[in-house]
């Protein structure tokens, strides 16, 4: 029985590879023709960068839309395939030989944990590898140059521990230990706004050296009561702020997991956490975690489409995908403003198609 129970196992697994891929397929070639194929026509027409280039930087944005279609594909796979297995009454065979719905829904919950793993994978070790590379070619296909080491309008917030506003820290471009055009406004002092402009500065150990600036001082109607010219101002204090430059050389778009969860970590010591990092931080653990949440959903949604109607499993499929990219760019728009939490607004649309999933096969066990 035991070796029975493998090979349906086996059986049932083996027949979500094709749809899978196909779904994969299907939704990354619509995604290209939408989104990617348009601005690499533009850079082979309009900026005359080489079609080789063109194609290479093309490829290197294949692994983040992959990512985002491979739960569109598993979700295809099981839906197909329970619907093909209802349809042929294989699903009924199984159940009369005493094999239970929940036994038989260990191959989708496998291929779901599988994908889950793959896309992680990918989201992890490839996609920020990519986005890099991408960016760093398409640099040089349009300014015949190498990707400046340095960054440009660097702009930081740190805050008090209440969270009100102590000062904000602008920098115009600074590569190295060379600041440009810096400037610091300065809101701890009460009803005293102090601005301090300078038109370069080093950094180093942890403060800041300011050069050829001036300092404004205004009174809390925005008058400025004093202007004092500075040939050297040292600011100290300022390591965190440094930590967060450096870091953001790499956009959080561009970031994996651990590198992610540093830079917010750097910000937390001032207080400095956006909603929108603490969203994107948590979509790295909800997003791979779709692929096992869809095929639990698709399992039983499948046996629901009746022999003589086959193709309701792609309208099931179109309707949960729909509404799963519908939670996601809602959600995901309420976290960012600040109206829902984080975490619930990067785990929304699994737990919405996870209950789903587990209202249906409840109903289907039984």
């Amino acid at each position: 029985m035991t070796f029975g129970l493998k090979l349906v196992d086996r059986y049932i697994a083996n027949e979500f590879w094709q749809p899978l891929l196909f779904g994969i397929g299907i939704v990354t070639g619509v995604w290209f023709g939408a989104e990617q194929l348009k601005s690499i026509f533009n850079l082979v027409m309009r900026s005359g960068v080489p079609l080789e280039m063109a194609l290479t930087i093309l490829g290197l944005h294949l692994p983040e839309v992959i990512v985002m279609t491979i739960p569109i594909g598993v979700l295809l796979g099981t839906l197909l395939v329970f619907n093909r297995l209802s349809g042929d009454s294989e699903i009924l065979a199984l159940r009369t030989s005493g094999v239970s719905f929940y036994r038989i829904m260990a191959a989708p919950l496998m291929f779901g944990v599988l994908t889950s793993f793959v896309s992680l994978g990918l989201n992890e070790c490839v996609v920020p590898w990519a986005n890099r590379t991408s960016k760093r070619l398409e640099w040089v296909a349009l300014y015949k140059t190498e990707l400046p080491a340095g960054q440009a309008n660097f702009t930081y917030f740190e805050r008090g521990k209440d969270l009100a506003l102590n000062r904000i820290f602008y920098v115009g471009y600074y590569s190295g230990r060379d600041l440009s055009n810096i400037i610091v406004l300065d809101f701890s002092t009460d009803k005293l706004v102090k601005i301090i402009a300078a038109s370069n500065g080093l950094w180093n150990n942890g403060e800041w050296t300011l050069m050829n600036g001036r300092t404004y001082v205004l009174s809390g109607d925005s008058d400025v009561t004093r202007v004092l010219r500075f040939d050297k101002l040292v600011i100290p204090g300022l390591g965190t702020v440094q930590k967060v430059m450096e870091t953001g050389k790499v956009s959080p778009k561009e970031m994996n997991m651990l590198e992610l969860g540093h830079y917010l970590d750097l910000l937390k010591e001032s207080n400095s956490v956006t909603n929108d990092l603490l969203v994107r931080y948590y979509q790295k653990f909800s997003q791979p975690l779709a692929c096992l949440i869809v095929a639990l959903a698709g399992a039983p949604l499948g046996l629901l489409a009746r022999r003589s109607r086959s193709n309701m499993g792609l309208i099931y499929s179109a309707v949960i995908v729909f509404l799963y990219y519908v939670l996601q760019s809602s959600s995901g728009a309420m976290g960012d403003a600040g109206r829902i939490p984080a975490m619930l607004a990067a785990w929304m649309p699994n737990l919405v198609i996870g209950a789903l999933g587990i209202v249906i096969l409840y109903f289907k066990a039984k």
